[in-house]
């Protein structure tokens, strides 16, 4: 294991101290905790504040201060000089820099033992050379040296290397070159971007107010551009007008529409209604008003069975019900629409359904006979057609025949993303596809985005136990101060958790695994979820299980699936890679 702290970001180091870092990430193999320091900044015996490279602390032996160059200049004795060094002696150097880094640690506490050397990941000398270019082998940490890491912290710490490190030597350590790397320090940096991430929001809906007077809009955005909290908040602000409105807050998926339940419980308003429902859950409640009973499918029916059931069957009945005057009397009528995720919801009946014109924009024409102004209505629509799901006929949804069926829409494009980290940021960008390109090109520029952690990938091989591998993960974050296990959304690939890696576990660190589509938000519990249920959901961390790696993907369904999970997390993300 190996745990690694930053005071510069590796984007700005030289090539040969990232040659260094790239061996370094070898020890992530070690079962024992490597702690590794890069970049950080001592005070020598003259007073004068200096940067050095990399402080290596192992389990045992103690602390090395590693300062890398380039190449090692040769040492001329006859002379004492340096070549082209301007006289630098590196020796003396080092020796100068081991120590202030004494010095610095003394001043917190009890110090473990600390050598030096100087690294040079570009020399190979073999083990029999004593000296080399002037200077003596045990000085040194050559490219060869790196790669048989072991046997060189052995020779390097000689009759202390098998002595542990305790735990007051590595707080010491930490203490005075660690800075923000103590759990509760990096508790307050990702719970304050966790505030900024509110604050980016909440200074977005001033777009909100600028288009108070536009009857409708449809605002369209990618991952991660606060599509969710920008329709939650335009539903309270139509709840809110005259004496109080009711507002339809439709959603697509189970999990999303719980989620928004619940936010709306809680976020209490001073007039008017805010009813959210699925798009599923609201066809049948209009058929259940009539008296017209619908029994669903069971769980683990045919493919075929389910498709004729939600695609066409369903479909159907609402549509002749709404034919009937009497009957759609007894449907309930509403003041405004809100619907987030609009490109699930269809714009076209399937063509096994008779249509005439004037019923025309599929589900959108039963949204429509909702609202007491029918197309004049209050309405905001938010979606992002690239989000659609591969196995939802692309054809079915068509922004131009959305934006037709209203009487004055105002067309708006919320961007960029800003509920990401940078690393995240990037770690989608550098995973792009052609099934994920315009999802991920929707996203922008991430100059704009904060720093938090790197994400993760964890092989699964065949035999491995999945759960105690996820509790290894969550026990990490919470010891580091990353998060709590309650914080933590687990994504699996398959619909039912029980196919997945995770089989029949039920508890991971004395937490009850809670799927997101129940209703109650119950205490002390970890969230999951399939991927396909998880749209429009987000997450402080988020843990991938049952895909494989990112280049062993298949199936364009497959890459949608990868994009969609690892964009739910907002600032963590482990992904726990199947073979």
């Amino acid at each position: 294991m190996i745990e690694w702290i930053h005071h510069r970001p590796p984007r700005a180091c030289n090539e040969t101290e990232i040659r260094v870092a790239e061996r370094l990430k070898g020890l992530a193999d070690s079962p024992h905790l490597w702690t590794v320091i890069w970049g950080y900044y001592y005070t020598d015996m003259r007073g004068t504040k200096r940067e050095g490279d990399f402080l290596v602390l192992g389990p045992i032996g103690g602390l090395l201060v590693l300062e890398v160059k380039t190449r090692l200049p040769r040492h001329f004795a006859e002379t004492g000089t340096w070549e082209g060094t301007g006289d630098t002696d590196p020796i003396e150097q080092l020796h100068r820099e081991w120590q202030g880094v004494i010095c610095g640690i003394e001043a917190k506490g009890k110090p473990p033992t600390v050598e030096k050397a100087l690294c040079v990941p570009g020399a190979v000398v073999p083990p029999e050379i004593d000296l080399f270019q002037g200077v003596e082998r045990h000085w040194l940490v050559t490219g060869n040296n790196l790669v048989s890491w072991t046997a060189t912290w052995r020779r390097i710490f000689g009759k202390h290397a098998q002595t542990p490190v305790t735990e007051e030597q590595k707080r010491s350590v930490i203490a005075a070159f660690g800075q923000g790397s103590l759990p509760k320090e990096k508790r307050a940096f990702i719970d304050h971007t966790e505030e900024l991430f509110k604050r980016q929001f909440q200074s977005r809906f001033s777009l909100l107010d600028q288009l108070s007077d536009n009857r409708q809009i449809l605002v369209q955005g990618g991952t991660g551009t606060g599509k969710t909290w920008h329709a939650l908040e335009q539903a309270f602000r139509y709840a809110r007008q005259g004496d109080g409105r009711r507002v339809l807050f439709l959603t697509y998926n189970k999990a999303l529409t719980a989620q928004l339940r619940r936010l709306v419980t809680l976020r209490r308003i001073d007039c008017g209604q805010v009813v959210v429902r699925g798009w599923e859950e609201l066809f049948i409640e209009l058929l259940t008003l009539v008296g017209h009973y619908v029994t669903k499918p069971p769980p683990g029916s045919d493919k075929e069975v389910m498709r004729s059931f939600y695609e066409i069957d369903l479909l159907r009945l609402v549509l002749e019900t709404s034919r009937d005057p009497a009957l759609r009397a007894k449907w309930p009528v509403f003041d405004s629409l809100v619907v987030d995720e609009g490109q699930d919801h269809d714009t076209c009946w399937p063509i096994e359904i008779d249509a005439c014109e004037c019923e025309a924009g599929g589900w959108w024409h039963i949204y429509q006979l909702l609202l007491k102004e029918y197309r004049d209505a209050p309405a905001s629509i938010f979606y992002d057609a690239a989000q659609r799901p591969p196995f939802r006929a692309a054809e079915r949804f068509d922004p131009a025949v959305l934006a037709a069926a209203w009487s004055q829409p105002a067309h708006v494009r919320l961007h960029p993303a800003v509920r990401f980290t940078r690393p995240l940021w990037q770690f989608i960008r550098d995973h792009s596809s052609p099934t994920t390109a315009s999802m991920i090109d929707s996203l922008g520029n991430g100059d704009h985005l904060p720093e938090g952690p790197e994400p993760k990938m964890y092989p699964l091989p065949v035999g491995t136990d999945a759960c105690e591998l996820v509790e290894s993960i969550l026990t990490h974050w919470k010891k580091i101060g990353h998060c709590q296990p309650r914080e933590v959304l687990i994504l699996h690939s398959q619909s039912d958790i029980v196919r997945s890696p995770l089989g029949t576990c039920r508890i991971l660190l004395g937490h009850n695994l809670c799927e997101c589509t129940e209703e109650e938000d119950a205490p002390n519990t970890i969230r999951h979820t399939s991927i396909h249920k998880a749209k429009g959901l987000d997450s402080k961390a988020v843990i991938l299980i049952g895909l494989p790696s990112h280049k062993d993907l298949a199936t364009e369904s497959d890459h949608y699936s990868w994009f969609m999970a690892v964009s739910r997390a907002r600032q963590l993300l482990a992904i726990v890679e199947t073979s």
